[in-house]
Parts: structure tokens; sequence; C-alpha cells
């Protein structure tokens, strides 16, 4: 209990420490100051000069803050002479207050739009965390703000971006630990590692698991023995650079399966590949229609994951799914005229 009550002064210390740094701290002793200094003023030159029992302190307080603001309700006004100095004074000194405070509010407004636009802000509240500076990364951002998760991803990365990036980054270091918490790593629920080297990526990935035991992580990598290691770490999916060279290379034998390929795997295509959980009991063919008609598209099931982890492809209309299922379909446009 002890212990705890001095790291709470320790921690009150060192706030304090930092508030008075600021220039907002000085701006507002510098109106409380004035406040009072005027209010006393005005006390002494009403109350004890010209003898108005009817002018106390709190009235002081009072009429003070209102000249300082330039109201003037005039419901309590000095008498010649003193009190006409003072209410000078007071309402000059109230202008000045005033224009320091909203000088300083638009100063850290423009400070921080600036810094968040040069990649220098922490990034907050990042369900989505995206790290490396690899053409990679880039992919998967887009695809990501395509399928409108935009307001939910951060970017950390090594230099500054090409171009003009439509989500929050911060340009650091990923094998940093204090840039992956500047960067919001301990909160995110989702990383995409995309570092362009394999070693950094298997780095960057144990911090991320020290840091954020929950969050899903994945990866791109280069070669097989990178996959193993991450997989061993926890990583939840990796993507080989190897898979794509066996993808361009059907180009040769199978050109319009490639394109269809690239098509799929994009939301900015005709076709897309989406995953749905079941909800309920039902067939393929109703499933199939249920999302035609909310969503305007047509649907075809090509794979069905069983919550056992059975596999079943080769699916017609009567094909049974159980709540929990999960079900891969191909989305596509319709066009005017054909049906779903």
């Amino acid at each position: 209990m002890v212990s705890f009550i001095i790291y709470r002064l320790i921690r009150k210390r060192k706030l304090l420490r930092r508030l008075t740094r600021t220039r907002v701290f000085y701006v507002a002793l510098f109106f409380i100051t004035m406040w009072l200094v005027n209010a006393g003023l005005f006390y002494y030159s009403e109350h004890v000069v010209a003898g108005r029992p009817d002018i106390d302190f709190a009235a002081s307080l009072y009429w003070s803050i209102i000249t300082m603001a330039t109201i003037g309700y005039g419901d309590i006004t000095p008498v010649r002479g003193l009190g006409w100095i003072v209410a000078g004074f007071a309402a000059l000194m109230g202008i000045l207050a005033y224009t320091l405070t909203v000088s300083v509010i638009a100063d850290w407004f423009l400070s921080t739009s600036m810094r968040r636009s040069m990649g220098l802000m922490p990034l907050k509240k990042k369900k989505i965390l995206v790290i490396g500076s690899s053409d990679a990364c880039r992919e998967i951002i887009d695809e990501l703000v395509i399928n409108g998760l935009g307001d939910q991803v951060g970017w950390l990365t090594e230099k500054q971006p090409r171009g003009v990036i439509d989500i929050d980054y911060l340009i650091g270091d990923p094998g940093s630990e204090d840039s992956l918490r500047k960067a919001g790593a301990g909160g995110a629920e989702h990383i995409y590692l995309c570092l362009g080297d394999d070693s950094k990526t298997i780095h960057t990935a144990l911090l991320l698991k020290h840091m954020n035991k929950k969050a899903r992580i994945y990866a791109v990598v280069s070669n097989a023995k990178t996959e193993e290691l991450l997989k061993e770490a926890g990583v939840e999916y990796t993507v080989s650079t190897r898979l794509l060279g066996r993808t361009i290379a059907s180009a040769i034998f199978e050109p319009t399966v490639l394109e269809v390929l690239s098509d799929l795997v994009t939301a900015r295509g005709r076709l897309d590949l989406i995953e749905v959980v079941a909800g309920e009991k039902t067939t393929i063919k109703k499933l199939e229609e249920e999302l035609a008609a909310k969503n305007k598209r047509g649907y075809k099931a090509i794979i069905v994951k069983r919550k056992t982890g059975e596999i079943i492809g080769a699916l017609d209309p009567d094909t049974q799914v159980e709540e929990g299922d999960r079900i891969v379909l191909i989305e596509y446009r319709i066009t005017p005229g054909s049906s779903p």
C-alpha cells in the first residue's frame, strides 16, 4: 500500500513537471493572476477608496472576469477616478489574456496537424497496423482502404511515403520497441509485417508477440525456413514470395487463370473472394440467394470449411451448411439483363 502511494505521488510529480513546461500552463497562470489582481484593485478602488458597501471581494471577482471578457453587463460599474483606471487596465489585460489563449490553442492545432502529416505523431486506437515500407505494404493498405477500413488502419514505415496517404502513419524503426509502442502495436488486433527482410520480420514478430499476445500477425516472407520459424513464434498467417513465383509462371500455359486470380484477390476488380460464417443451418443455394438480395450482387460458393476443420469443395446447391461453418464465395457484379 505504501509503495503504491509513493508510486502515485512520483507519477503526479512527473505529470506536474511536464505540465509546468508547457505554454498553456503559463497562459493559464497569467489569466488567473490578472483575474485576481484586477479583482483586488477593483475592491480597493471601490470598497476601500470609494467606500461602497455593496462591493465585496466576491463581487469584485465577478466584475473582473466580466470586464476581462469585454462583456460589460453594466450591473456593477466603477465610480469616477481610480475605478475608471482599474476598469481600463482590466479590459486591456483581458484582451491580452484571451489573445494569448487563442494563439496557443491555434498553434497547438497547427503543430499537431503538421506533425501528423509528417508522420511524427503517435498512432492511437488503430485496430489494424501495417509495418514496413515495401511495395507489398502499399498493396495491403490500398486493399484495406478499398474495403472501407481506412479509419482503422495505421502504418509504421521506415521512410516518408511517396504520394498522397489516406491513412495515419508514423515514421520509425520497426525493430524498436519504442517505435512499435508509439504505433499502437500493444492495442492492435491485426498486424501485417511487410518489411522485405526476413531477419527483420522474425525480430519484429517476436517483439510484437512480447508486447501484444492477443494480436493476429500476418507476414510476407521470402523463404520456407522463415515461414516455419514464424509459425513456431505464433504468427497467424504467412505469404511467401515463392507463391508469387509459382503463380506468375502459369501465365505461359494458363494466362486466363492468372488474370482471374489477379481479379479475385482484390476488391478493385469485377470478381472478389469473400468469406462468410453461417449463422444457421441452411443450404448453399439459400445462402447465395440471401446474400444476393442483401448486397445486390451475385455469389457462387466454392468451398465450405466445417467447424471440425474439414474442407469440402465441388459444392452443389443442396449442400448443407451448419451454424459456424465458413463458406468461401466468389462475389461478382451483376450486369444489366443477367441473373445471379
